[in-house]
């Protein structure tokens, strides 16, 4: 008998210990943080609060991993898998998986909209994120060092890369991996691969593709307000790492070593003649930048023409040789990328080969990748014949749209009432039109009386945006807005392709002057009428 306990009692024994190393092969841990950023208080200044009495307190925020799971019904059904609180501005959720899945880490609060993440629980996965409340309640969140998003490891690619070498403070910044394509409406289908947070500078992250793609690499540090981006391809297999030929954030390449990127990217990026022009790159850059601090349009001086000359010779490397492969590459994949990457951007030439794309890839790669890239191009090219045709002396088209009270606004109207009208087409999204705003204001107070006319015309996608920015910025003359983008009917039969972009018009609508920057403008309106009134 007493054999017969102890048999037993060592037989519970190991089946417990056995199902104690099953559970811990098979948890996966979330831990998050909570930093919340202050404002610092100048010296001698009293510290003020104008948080509004609604306010978001993230502090007492619920965290929960879901997972969308089909019910018996054949409904789609959310599940809450675990879900906790921050304590002393930390959190560790844990649980246990038996495969790769995918789930949702979602953060809420009252008086906010939830915060979400996509992530990939899996055995033994470990996976941080950080919020980051601000001062006025507002937050973001994004994983933090690492993004593992990989449920066939067939698919899987990577790309990692450690910057702390670089002459940046990284303190919140992300990198970002996305890409893009069309459905077969023509819309964009946008594919965000991962973004994360830099851990003491270094990140990693892993997703899936099932074909060779482009991808758009962005590098923001809110530190500094500083960006870059870059691109790259990936395929399954794919392996990148993120370097920096020197202490400069805009100096990041990605290296492969082998497969499609080496082939279309290293290829150029690391030859000799590219490389031994980035050091005057750097140095026509930061002079440029330097001399945009101290004048009012940087781009009407010799550091500006110096550093697009180094730019352009740069372009023509990368041209050059996607354009070769577009050409000449027996790999349809190969000219498709080399095309996606800019070959015979803005060139006729590009048509003809879109045009044998179509007839040598796939039929489903044509509809997404071909077709509406191919209209795309042909669009962008037509647009660019209408902007060459409206030159100076040539009338401009009549054009009728509302103002934000909806009010109607014809321009032949405006034209008959001022004798010279601005055509300005804008976005709220776009920073350099934002920035013209205040010297077109001045322009405008001082050249108003003698019959002088500002137009905007916004192409922005929504009109709450639209409305908002002129808000915001308080334009004080002629605000229209089209509100369909760039594919507008007005910003079409301009011919827009980039903005800022205006058209500077007579009483007879016929084109004196386009593409002013607002230190152009104010000198062709002095050599007209003076120095104007302050």
């Amino acid at each position: 008998m007493n054999r017969t306990l102890q048999f037993v009692l060592g037989t519970c024994l190991v089946v417990s210990l056995f199902a104690c190393d099953q559970a811990r092969d098979s948890q996966y841990v979330i831990t998050g943080t909570l930093e919340t950023v202050s404002i610092p208080v100048a010296e001698g200044s009293e510290e003020t609060s104008d948080i509004d009495e609604i306010y978001a307190d993230w502090s007492v925020a619920r965290i929960a991993v879901l997972q969308d799971t089909i019910d018996a019904a054949g409904e789609l059904e959310t599940v809450e898998l675990i879900s906790g609180t921050f304590e002393d501005s930390e959190v560790t959720l844990s649980g246990n998986v038996d495969r790769p899945t995918e789930v949702k880490i979602s953060v809420e609060t009252d008086n906010a909209d939830p915060l979400t993440l996509d992530a990939v629980i899996a055995p033994d996965a470990n996976i941080s994120f950080r919020l980051v409340e601000y001062p006025d309640s507002s937050a973001s969140m994004d994983l933090y060092g690492a993004s593992r998003r990989v449920l066939n490891p067939a698919n899987r690619f990577l790309i990692s890369g450690d910057l702390s070498e670089i002459d940046a403070d990284f303190e919140r910044a992300t990198i970002e991996v996305m890409s893009w394509e069309d459905d077969e409406m023509g819309e964009d289908v946008i594919f965000n691969f991962g973004k994360v947070m830099l851990e003491d500078g270094k990140f990693v992250i892993e997703a899936e593709v099932d074909e060779p793609k482009f991808i758009n690499v962005l590098v923001v540090v809110p530190i500094g307000q500083e960006y870059t981006q870059f691109n790259a391809v990936i395929e399954p297999g794919t392996e990148l790492e993120v370097v920096a030929n020197s202490s400069w954030l805009y100096d990041l390449t990605a290296i492969a070593g082998s497969g499609k990127h080496a082939q279309l990217v290293e290829s150029w990026e690391q030859s000799d003649e590219y490389l031994a022009l980035k050091p005057e790159y750097r140095i026509a850059y930061q002079e440029y930048q330097t001399k945009a601090r101290s004048v009012e349009n940087a781009r009407d001086t010799a550091e500006w023409e110096k550093y697009r000359e180094i730019r352009r010779k740069l372009d023509r490397i990368k041209n050059e040789f996607l354009e070769d492969i577009a050409s000449t590459a027996e790999d349809p994949m190969e000219v498709l990328l080399a095309l996606e990457l800019g070959a015979y951007w803005g060139k006729e030439e590009a048509l003809p080969i879109y045009d044998r794309l179509a007839s040598s890839l796939e039929a489903d790669l044509v509809l997404r990748r071909v077709i509406h890239a191919r209209n795309d191009r042909a669009s962008h090219l037509a647009r660019l014949g209408i902007d060459s045709s409206l030159d100076v002396g040539t009338a401009v088209p009549e054009f009728t749209l509302q103002n934000v009270d909806g009010e109607q606004i014809s321009l032949y109207d405006l034209l008959e009432k001022n004798k010279l009208v601005l055509v300005e087409f804008w976005a709220s999204w776009c920073g350099p039109c934002i920035a013209t705003i205040p010297a077109l204001k001045d322009l405008y107070a001082a050249y108003r009386e003698h019959g002088f006319e500002i137009v905007s015309v916004s192409i922005d996608d929504d009109e709450e945006s639209w409305i908002e920015a002129s808000g915001e910025h308080k334009l004080p003359w002629v605000n229209l807005g089209e509100i369909a983008g760039s594919s507008g009917n007005v910003a079409t039969s301009y011919g827009v392709t980039f903005i800022p972009k205006n058209y500077l018009v007579n009483i007879e609508g016929e084109i004196v002057q386009k593409d002013l920057s607002p230190e152009k403008l104010k000198q062709w309106l002095a050599s007209e009428y003076g120095e104007g009134n302050d």
